[in-house]
This record gives C-alpha cells, sequence and structure tokens, in this order.
C-alpha cells in the first residue's frame, strides 16, 4: 500500500509538456517576499534575526525569468526595513520596490496618523511603493478590548487615508481558501494534504473571524474608503467564486486583484477564469508570492499564455495546495500585457517612476 503523501502519478497522456521560463512579455511581479517571515497561531510573527534572500542570487533569477521588476512585501517598520531597501532597491535600481508595514502596537497608543504620515513620507522616496496589510489583521490582531481587530475598524482610517495622499496602493491580504475555514478537516476536504502539514493555517475552530465575516469587512473597506486603491491579494479573496469576485469588481472601482499563489485554484477552473480576465482586464495584476523557480514560473507562465492542458502550477514538493493540475488561458496579447506590467504601472505609480517611463 502507498501512502497519499507518497504518491506521485505520471500522466500517460500524450500532450505539450514543455516549460516555459521566459514570459512573451516582461512581467513585474507585485506580489513576493524577499524577507523571512514565520506564522505562530494563525499569526504572522517577526523573526528578530531576519535575513534576506540572497539579493544577487534573486536579482539573477528576475533576469532569467524576463521580470522587469519585483514587488517585496516585507517592509517591516523597523531597522530591517532600511535593511532591506539597501539590498535590493539601492543595490538593483529600477528592480525592485518595497510595499511597508505597519506597527500596530502603535494604534492606541495615540499619535499613530503623525507616525504613519511620517513614515510613509520618509519613504516613499527610498523605494516604498505601497503599503502591505498581512492577513493578522482579522485573523490574529487583537484590541485591547479582547476583539480581533479587522480591516474595516476606523482605527485604521489613518492608513487608508495616507495611502490615498501618498498616491501608494494597499495590497492587503484578508481571507485564507475557503477549505481553511472548514470546522471539520477530513477526506472531504480538498486541501487537507496541506492543512495536514500546516495545522495552524486551519481556522475553522479558533474564534477569529470567519470567512463570510472577513469578507464583508472586505466589502466595508472598499466601500467606506473610495479615494484608496486596494489590491485585495489572491484574487480578491475568493478564487474559488470568480463570479463572486466579479460582483465585487463591479461594485468597487477602487479594487484590484493580484494572481499570487492561485493560479491552482485559477488553472482548474480555465473556461471561468479566462472569461473573468478577459473581462477585469485592467483590474488584475500579475504576482506570485514564491521566489521565483522554474517550477512555478512555468505554470505561471504556462496558464496565462498557452492551451496546454493537465501541466502541474508547482513543484509538489514546493507547495502542494491541491492534488490537481491545470490548464491554460491563452490569453491574447493585449490582455496579457495588461496583466504582465500595464496595470501594475498604472496602479503603483512608483515603478513607472523608478523605471523612468
Amino acid at each position: 500500500m502507498i501512502k497519499l503523501n507518497e504518491y506521485r502519478p505520471v500522466s500517460r497522456l500524450e500532450i505539450p509538456n514543455e516549460q516555459r521560463l521566459i514570459s512573451k512579455f516582461p512581467v513585474i511581479d507585485v506580489h513576493n517576499h524577499l524577507g523571512k517571515t514565520i506564522f505562530t497561531n494563525s499569526q504572522i510573527t517577526n523573526q528578530s534575526n531576519l535575513k534576506e534572500c540572497d539579493p544577487r542570487a534573486v536579482y539573477e533569477s528576475t533576469n532569467r525569468f524576463n521580470i522587469r521588476h519585483m514587488v517585496s512585501l516585507d517592509g517591516w517598520p523597523d531597522e530591517r526595513l532600511d535593511q532591506h531597501i539597501d539590498a535590493y532597491v539601492d543595490k538593483y535600481p529600477g528592480r525592485f520596490s518595497i510595499f511597508a508595514r505597519i506597527d500596530y502596537k502603535r494604534l492606541e497608543e495615540g499619535g499613530f496618523d503623525k507616525w504613519i504620515d511620517n513614515h510613509l513620507a520618509s519613504y516613499t522616496g527610498r523605494g516604498i511603493t505601497g503599503i502591505k496589510i498581512a492577513k493578522n489583521l482579522g485573523l490574529g490582531i487583537k484590541k485591547k478590548d479582547g476583539r480581533y481587530l479587522k480591516p474595516d475598524d476606523e482605527i485604521l482610517r489613518p492608513v487608508w487615508e495616507s495611502a490615498a495622499k501618498y498616491n501608494i496602493p494597499v495590497l492587503i491580504h484578508i481571507a485564507d481558501p475557503v477549505a481553511f475555514f472548514d470546522k471539520v478537516i477530513d477526506c472531504t476536504n480538498e486541501r487537507y494534504e496541506e492543512l495536514d502539514e500546516h495545522p495552524d493555517w486551519s481556522f475553522g475552530n479558533k474564534d477569529c473571524p470567519g470567512f463570510r465575516e472577513l469578507l464583508d469587512s472586505q466589502e466595508n473597506l472598499l466601500g467606506k474608503n473610495p479615494d484608496t486603491r486596494f489590491i485585495i491579494a489572491h484574487v480578491g479573496s475568493h478564487a474559488e467564486n470568480l463570479k463572486d469576485v466579479g460582483r465585487m469588481l463591479d461594485t468597487y472601482p477602487n479594487m484590484y486583484v493580484d494572481t499570487a499563489e492561485r493560479i491552482a485554484e485559477l488553472g482548474r477552473q480555465p473556461y471561468t477564469s479566462r472569461d473573468f480576465l478577459i473581462k477585469y482586464q485592467d483590474r488584475v495584476l500579475y504576482g506570485t508570492d514564491l521566489v521565483p523557480t522554474t517550477d512555478n514560473i512555468s505554470g505561471n507562465y504556462r496558464f496565462f499564455e498557452t492551451k496546454d492542458e493537465f501541466f502541474p502550477y508547482n513543484s509538489f514538493e514546493e507547495h502542494n495546495q491541491g492534488r490537481w493540475n491545470i490548464y491554460g488561458v491563452y490569453l491574447d496579447d493585449d490582455v496579457l500585457k495588461k496583466i504582465y506590467y500595464e496595470n501594475a504601472l498604472k496602479v503603483v505609480p512608483g515603478i513607472r517612476k523608478m523605471l523612468n517611463l
């Protein structure tokens, strides 16, 4: 008997199976992580001895895979931000920028509005091109009164107002995959293997907000801050239901989405995904959430550019989201250019400035 986690079936289909390591057009990856983070009790906890990825290796990989610019979302609000800028932005001009993180400890101490304004004023000229809000907002951080701090809380308004003032977007991760919120993780859960490996990613039996409550908070956030551009990470928090994401995009003109770590979801519903990407071609930004390797890059490029069938979205060993393969959506060139780089230049004007375009 073979254990399920050892099962690696080899397809016998006679279909195209070539890696695609060079994109048809240059890409801007708006969702990546070039620093180290650890996940504890469903919260993102910073390591005090944060070590950078090797900048030279990352830079060489961007050249190899035709990545014109990459955004790191690890702009921690302490001395590591300067280290990050030194290692990537200053060393490789025009190739990297950083989205700043928020110091939530200051929220209820007074003077937060001045701190966030000064923080952005100090760094927007040094390679900060946006703000990153991680999923611990909603799923981890609590206020002094014990309630979970959710994205639509009024105490966060200075963040959104400062983003509008400095004309930078907010990239926010609000909800995880729907299967992560199931109360029972058994043989019916399509992400069973992933959750078995990372049990702390399961929220169904925790006292944090549930999936629908988080999406309601997402919509409240978008509706109450029309002057702020929001990139809702991971295909708008609901890649399993593109009709719902489309409804939100229709309702909130300040909403954009990225494709980071959701090629697995998009690629298993290729007809629906192709229609969605064509209809909302001006609202989708390319992102991966992964330092580029031949496996994850090829899966992305094949998905967007080809008619290839039944191919892996990633290496099973790198990140197995679900036991399925995906299909390409063969986008036309004009749509492909928008998703690969044109939308990023529009939504994140700091990148355009860094590239002198």
